[in-house]
């Protein structure tokens, strides 16, 4: 961990840099009352970073806020401030909203996209079988025939569940799964590698399709809380932009001008491109990534749901560990452009999610109110569906350990394999079935969709009045190895689209053979529990509803039968999937809303609820839900909110590392370089020459300034003169300056442009520089590197259309986003990285001594505690400001660190 030779369990992560074998899991302390023991670190290549959610606070930092307020902190209550304009007051917030909005459309159109393409992909199945499946019922067929409609099912799936799985092994293994394990992973702080890559977009978006339209035991929802958040965190991914641009700009001003390319100076119809591309760039740091991710996180959920306010409430309390209450009103804006979406393109209002759950059919308008003895089988309900979700997440946990086990140390090949045996599996059964059990699923349809004994009842199995056995209402049904006019039961649910069976089920399960529910439930039960986390991009709620929506239909005609008549079947199967996802997902708010949502009935909440609570808190007897599995399984540092009560016994001493390496304010480039290639760690706390804490310095800063060559003048040392630079040329690319030699820093996380004085400047620059600092503009003599305090990378550039003396950045101007496109060399994470991921650097031997002025870029206000802090306060320290590093101080000087 972060500066860390000795680390204990439960409170490591989120770890910036740690060895494999230090990694902790939740809930890997399984006795709070005993405190873990310490252990060594051995230090070896870091398997994740933490994320940098706090906002830098230095000396530049502060200098920019002083030039674009002049509101003294005696004129805060009442003062204006700037005046505003359209925009705002910066353009900043007017951004964000065009950010949230292009995020909710384009997780919206995602949607669109893979719900047109499984139905055309199921359609051709339904189509292609029901050309052969006449084969089978003709007089002279016999086993031949069978097999060979059985081959054709069969190979079509194959057909597209191996591209499926091809892709994701060869191409984006990060579109394994359904992804929500990294989301929330990912916004606990922890630095999840390639799972928002536009390869990974195209690759989980093309998957689900594929794998969902093959027949698998699994769904799209969970791929789409993957997509919404991987579109969230790509709006501020601009850097690869920025370098087309910039080199378009180089090599082809003409066609950059048209494209609207050019310098921001020039008119706006010539760089409408690099100004939109300006403004975006400040939004290109973890923390504002972090609330674009949880918007779009929210907004693929409810557009797989059509639920915009439980989109809302699945990323509060499943996904983002930090949501402040000024994100509601934005990720409320997203859901609902993204719910939308999905309604325009259905045509109906009433229709605006991947799956949407139709109305309940109840025996009256005001079922609770003359059913409250109904209420202890839901709790009944409730508490088997705990039981049967922490098995099915207990049997799920050893298959995916089996799983890893196995695929460990063998090729791609393999994993291919089993999708494709899986794939094969599941064709045979829901072929072979339907056939087997035909004499409880054939059944006779009714014209038009009423049955004879009752006419108010509702029948999913309805051909129309001309007589034509194929045609069904709303397309469900499958004659299938039944007779002319009759309808096969398991082969419409097999066979058909997922969605509409789960509309029929819960809408009325009463129309469907009892034990056409139990093998329904009792087959995609275990299919989803070996199929959900293999080599695919796969998610789970749309199966699990399937499967406790069959059973919980089953249950309540039982109980109308021999318990309690009268009773709605269609209650208890609503009832019984609510259930089974509360058991294997451990949602409360969220799920209860999701539901109301999606059927529309206000009259379901009390049901709902019994279940819900009940499902979690049996559930959660015996184990964790199962995204938490999913994390545990992963190795991915994760800190949930839960607090033991032992840890207000136990002090921060008892687990702080006490080998604390530091770094002094002013530090030789040689000295930095053997602390980089030395060590793992990512941040160093900054000492004064007594040892007193100033301030915390991250790897990647003190990388950029030496690698950049940013040492403090030698003239300043002997004179004592004040703080000086200079920037000598790097052995990483650097490319000389304009004619008048000043070279500028940019910050990417939209801190703005800092000249600084190059080594070759003439009488006429100094004399620039003196008038400079004469001017207080302090942020120019002062804190030349701090613009290399950024978050993910920074960038060290040159102005191509210079002026004759650099422009103060003034607030909303264009001087600090002319900046943008002009760079001639980005330092990025993966700067000149040994152990894969770490920045290290490469010092001449004449600059070994040379002085770099760590005090001006590192933070100046870092958190601390004193040793004798509680442990269960610094844990609340990191769950809920989501801290990187934690000093432990005492009379002022450190002591120790946590991470």
């Amino acid at each position: 961990a972060d500066s860390i030779d000795t680390i204990r369990e439960p409170l490591i992560s989120p770890v910036s840099a740690a060895s494999p074998d230090s990694l902790p899991h939740r809930g890997s302390n399984k006795d709070p009352n005993n405190p873990p023991q310490s252990r060594t670190a051995v230090r070896s290549k870091p398997l994740y970073e933490s994320l940098d959610f706090e906002t830098l606070i230095n000396s530049f930092t502060k200098s920019l806020a002083t030039q674009s307020s002049t509101t003294t902190l005696s004129q805060v209550p009442h003062a204006s401030g700037p005046s505003r304009t359209l925009i705002g007051y910066t353009g900043r917030t007017f951004v964000r909203w065009l950010l949230t909005i292009l995020t909710g459309l384009c997780t919206g159109s995602v949607a669109i996209l893979i719900v047109w393409n499984i139905d055309v992909l199921t359609d051709l199945r339904e189509r292609a079988l029901s050309n052969v499946e006449e084969e089978m019922t003709s007089e002279d067929s016999n086993a031949l025939d069978y097999l060979r409609v059985f081959l054709l099912f069969t190979g079509w799936n194959l057909l597209l569940s191996l591209p499926a799985s091809l892709l994701t092994v060869l191409v984006s293994p990060s579109a394994q799964g359904s992804g929500i394990p990294e989301v929330k992973a990912y916004l606990n702080g922890v630095n999840i590698k390639g799972f928002m890559t536009l390869k990974t977009i195209l690759i989980k978006t093309v998957g689900t399709t594929l794998s969902v339209a093959s027949g698998l035991a699994v769904g799209p929802e969970g791929p789409l809380v993957h997509l919404g958040a991987a579109i969230g965190g790509g709006v501020t991914r601009t850097g690869k932009m920025v370098t087309t641009i910039r080199d378009l700009r180089n090599s082809k001003p003409r066609v950059a001008s048209l494209l609207g390319c050019s310098h921001v100076d020039e008119p706006l119809h010539r760089s409408w491109l690099s100004r939109g591309l300006g403004y975006m760039t400040t939004f290109r740091n973890d923390g504002e990534r972090r609330d674009f991710i949880c918007i779009g996180s929210a907004c693929g959920f409810a557009a797989a749901f059509g639920a915009p306010i439980g989109g809302i409430l699945f990323a509060f309390e499943e996904v983002g560990s930090h949501f402040p209450s000024r994100m509601l009103w934005r990720t409320l804006i997203g859901t609902s452009i993204a719910t939308f979406c999905i309604a325009v393109y259905s045509n109906d209002l009433t229709n605006y999610g991947v799956l949407t759950l139709d109305s309940i059919k109840t025996p009256d308008g005001d079922v609770l109110k003359n059913r409250f003895g109904e209420i202890p089988y839901y709790a009944i309900l409730g508490a088997l569906g705990g039981v049967m979700g922490a098995a099915f997440n207990g049997g799920w946990r050893r298959v995916a350990m089996r799983r890893m086990k196995y695929h460990a140390g063998k090729g791609w090949s393999w994993k291919v394999f089993e999708v494709a045996c899986l794939s094969m599996l599941t064709s045979a059964m829901t072929f072979w079935l339907p056939i087997a059990f035909s004499y409880f699923a054939c059944r006779d349809p009714v014209a038009g969709g009423v049955d004879d004994d009752n006419q108010d009842d509702w029948f999913p199995w309805s051909h129309d009045d001309d007589g034509q056995g194929d045609q069904f209402v709303d397309d469900f049904g499958s004659r299938f190895n039944c007779g002319v006019n009759q309808t096969n039961e398991l082969a419409s649910v097999f066979f058909g689209s997922r969605e509409e069976a789960i509309k029929n089920i819960l809408r009325d399960p009463s129309t469907f053979d009892e034990r056409t529910l139990l093998v329904v439930g009792f087959l995609f039960l275990p299919l989803l529990l070996v199929t959900f986390g293999t080599h695919i991009p796969c998610g789970l709620f749309m199966p699990t509803i399937l499967i406790g929506g069959s059973l919980g239909g089953y249950a309540g005609i039982i109980i109308e039968r021999h318990f309690m008549s009268g009773v709605s079947p269609a209650t208890f199967a609503l009832v019984g999937a609510t259930a089974l996802l509360g058991g294997i997902q451990r949602s409360t708010v969220s799920l209860c809303v999701i539901i109301m949502e999606g059927t529309g009935e206000t009259k379901f909440l009390i049901p709902i609820v019994v279940t819900t609570v009940v499902s979690k808190w049996v559930g959660d007897h015996f184990t964790q839900g199962i995204y938490e599995i999913g994390i545990e399984l992963k190795g991915y540092p994760y800190l949930d909110h839960h607090v033991h009560k032992a840890w207000d016994q136990a002090e921060i001493r008892e687990l702080m590392t006490e080998a604390v390496i530091t770094i002094r304010t002013r530090a030789n480039a040689g000295e930095i370089e053997n602390i980089l290639n030395s060590t793992s760690h990512n941040g160093f706390p900054v000492v004064e020459e007594d040892g007193r804490l100033v301030g915390i310095v991250r790897r990647d800063q003190l990388a950029a300034m030496v690698e950049c060559g940013v040492f403090v003048r030698e003239e300043t040392i002997e004179s004592g003169a004040g703080e000086g630079w200079e920037r000598r040329h790097s052995d990483v690319g650097d490319r000389s300056t304009s004619d008048n030699n000043w070279a500028e820093f940019y910050s990417s996380s939209g801190s703005g442009v800092v000249p600084a004085r190059s080594v070759s400047d003439d009488t006429a620059g100094s004399k620039k520089f003196v008038a400079l600092r004469r001017n207080n503009l302090s942020f120019v003599s002062e804190p030349v590197t701090a613009a290399l305090a950024v978050g993910n990378d920074c960038k060290f550039a040159a102005d191509l259309k210079p002026s004759s003396q650099p422009s103060t950045p003034q607030r909303g101007s264009s001087s600090r986003q002319s900046m943008l496109l002009d760079t001639v060399f980005v330092i990025k994470d993966d700067l000149r990285v040994d152990n894969e991921r770490l920045p290290t650097v490469t010092v001449a031997d004449e600059d070994r001594r040379r002085l770099v002025n760590v005090a001006s870029v590192m933070n100046i206000s870092p958190h601390m505690v004193a040793p004798n802090t509680p442990l269960s306060r610094a844990y609340r320290l990191f769950t809920n400001m989501g801290l990187r590093h934690l000093t432990v101080v005492e009379g002022g000087r450190v002591v120790g660190i946590i991470t």
